[in-house]
């Protein structure tokens, strides 16, 4: 409930006014004082009282916003509301719906064998059975799975109702293009499939590997990767309505324009007092909107049957956890769904994909992050409400490793290999070839070297402390900045470095010191799930050490990098037994260890 509350606060502090031009039997259409939502957003509205409820997900965007109710008919042509966006919202009070009807007991018979999953006496029995699979290849590149793979994937096709899997998926060992195979084959024997997750990229990745016939995304235009956009809902419905869509949405912006301009004119003449003017322009405003409205009501007709054909008729969708819940998926029912990044997800946003569907694959890493609650810090209990920790605590036997690393030079897995995963997975023999390409390098600057893909470089600097209890170091800022520009020089793309540091501040310092929009500079929050050529990671931190050197937190930093990682920290801050300290004895193994005293170290940059 505080999570709630702290999100509320923030939706109904930015929020628009609105007034509804036109009400249809499944579908408004609001006029907003500027821009805000785009297709996609799940729309609210604030009441007099101060309640946020939600009114329905967006079909289009701009000033103008149609929006495919939520079974909602309280609001009226003329109607005035305060909008915001909901989506956020509306996935606690979804949560906190669903935990009030396990509660009660007040399940159907699929829900109650999911609630018994999660609540219930674990289950002894290992995974057995496996469904034998003809076509071994890879859906989008074609080579063959490798025996870890096939493994996980076989027992996808062999659960049977009721039943889970839980595959351990270590970055760069395939866990994505084993949910799409999963899914791909799934959908061949004629089941429905939802490939869902916390967050978009997750579902975005799966999704990209797949044939764009074979699957659809539902979800929001700007958060979904440049490349998935043909996957969308709505770009999959405005190509099968084809022309006619196109000329209705050109006389709906023409009609726009004309209403924008007539309306600036009838304020111009009021103000001067052409009051005989001023009506004829209140007559042709009248004919304009009225025009509009039967247009926008015949759009939304269209777009609301094409989107139910759509949906109903793909077998394999892919959504975030929350937005499954949301028109146009909230009455669909899925056999199987396959949870991606779940160590991030909650048992109660969890709940949400499990109650979808009748079987449950829970794809994760128990040594990346955890749930992020904004008001828990007890990492142990942040373990218990991760779904993942929880399911392979509680079903050891029912869990599948991928074993074979792909991504990154052998080299920068090593370290995870060794002291975070105790030797459960290897890089391939191709991984030991994944070098940075570049040719030379300045003698002042030696672990630029293509040779040393893994490098501690130890600045002598010392933290700072904001006001918010964030961190900031401007040495290791200031050395960042000038690694980034010579590998820049040295013609390393920009948009294949990233900078990565467990600090909000040292992350704005490092990104106002670069100004490289190529460049990606943010937290290891936002990197779980994310791989860059190169990665430069400033500890930040010299004085309490307790959040930089959480292991699972550590793990994404070290696992984001396919060719070089570049870790930037003061090792005397270092605890003897953590997860730094042990790189550093790595990096001196690799011969990456660098020291450069401040005073002269920088300069020589």
């Amino acid at each position: 409930m505080r999570e709630r509350s702290e999100e509320k606060r923030k939706s109904v502090k930015d929020r628009v006014p609105a007034e509804v031009m036109d009400v249809s039997e499944d579908a408004v259409t609001l006029e907003c004082h500027f821009p805000k939502f785009e297709e996609g957003d799940v729309v609210g509205f604030v009441t007099s009282g101060g309640v946020v409820k939600p009114l329905g997900v967006a079909m289009s965007g701009g000033r103008f916003v149609t929006v495919s109710l939520n079974g909602l008919t309280e609001v009226e042509e003329g109607q005035k509301l305060e909008l915001c966006e909901a989506e956020v919202l509306v996935g606690y009070d979804l949560q906190l719906e669903l935990l009030d009807k396990i509660r009660k007991g007040v399940l159907e018979e699929p829900e109650r064998v999911a609630s018994s999953v999660i609540f219930g006496e674990a289950w002894s029995d290992p995974v057995v059975k496996k469904a034998k699979l003809t076509d071994t290849r890879d859906v989008r590149d074609g080579f063959p799975l490798d025996d870890s793979q096939l493994e996980a994937v076989e027992s996808i096709l062999g659960l049977g109702r009721g039943n889970l899997l839980l595959i351990i998926g270590p970055p760069g060992t395939g866990k994505t293009r084993v949910i799409a195979k999963a899914a791909l084959e799934l959908a061949k024997k004629g089941e429905r499939v939802l490939i869902t997750s916390h967050t978009n990229r997750a579902v975005d990745n799966a999704i990209e590997v797949l044939p764009v016939e074979s699957a659809l995304r539902v979800g929001r235009p700007e958060k979904v990767l440049p490349e998935i956009r043909q996957y969308l809902l709505g770009s999959k419905a405005k190509t099968a309505l084809g022309q006619k869509l196109r000329e209705i949405e050109n006389r709906i912006s023409q009609l726009k324009e004309g209403l924008r301009e007539l309306n600036e004119l009838k304020k111009e003449w009021y103000n001067i007092g052409y009051k005989d003017k001023f009506e004829s322009i209140k007559v042709k405003l009248q004919s304009l909107q009225s025009e509009l409205r039967k247009l926008c009501e015949e759009r939304n007709e269209m777009l609301s049957s094409e989107y139910t054909k759509l949906v109903t008729s793909s077998r394999i969708i892919g959504s975030t956890l929350i937005k499954s819940w949301l028109p146009p998926l909230a009455k669909e029912r899925f056999n199987t769904v396959l949870i991606d990044e779940c160590s991030q997800a909650s048992i109660p946003l969890a709940l949400l994909g499990m109650f979808k569907a009748e079987k449950w694959v829970f794809v994760g890493d128990h040594k990346q992050l955890l749930p992020i609650i904004q008001t828990v810090n007890d990492k142990e209990v942040l373990r218990q409400l991760s779904v993942f920790c929880y399911l392979l605590e509680k079903y050891k036997r029912r869990s599948l490793w991928l074993r074979h690393h792909y991504r990154s030079n052998s080299d920068i897995i090593g370290l995870p290999q060794r002291y975070v995963y105790e030797g459960q997975i290897a890089p391939v023999d191709q991984c030991r070839s994944i070098k940075l390409e570049i040719e030379g390098y300045p003698d002042n600057m030696p672990f630029l070297s293509p040779d040393l893909p893994v490098v501690f470089l130890h600045v002598d600097g010392n933290e700072i402390v904001e006001r918010d209890g964030s961190r900031r170091n401007e040495y290791e800022a200031e050395a960042v900045k000038r690694i980034v520009t010579k590998l820049r020089d040295l013609g390393v793309a920009g948009n294949e470095i990233g900078v990565i540091t467990p600090y909000r501040a040292q992350r704005k310092l490092i990104a106002d010191l670069i100004k490289n929009e190529d460049v990606e500079v943010n937290t290891v929050d936002s990197f779980q799930g994310r791989e860059k050529d190169v990665i430069v990671f400033s500890v930040t931190s010299t004085g309490d050490m307790s959040f930089v050197e959480d292991e699972n937190r550590l793990n994404v930093a070290f696992t984001r990098a396919r060719k070089k990682l570049i870790v930037i920290g003061n090792a005397g801050s270092f605890g003897p037994q953590g997860l730094l300290s042990k790189f550093t004895s790595y990096a001196q193994e690799k011969n990456g260890y660098f020291g450069y005293p401040i005073d002269r170290g920088l300069a020589r940059f």
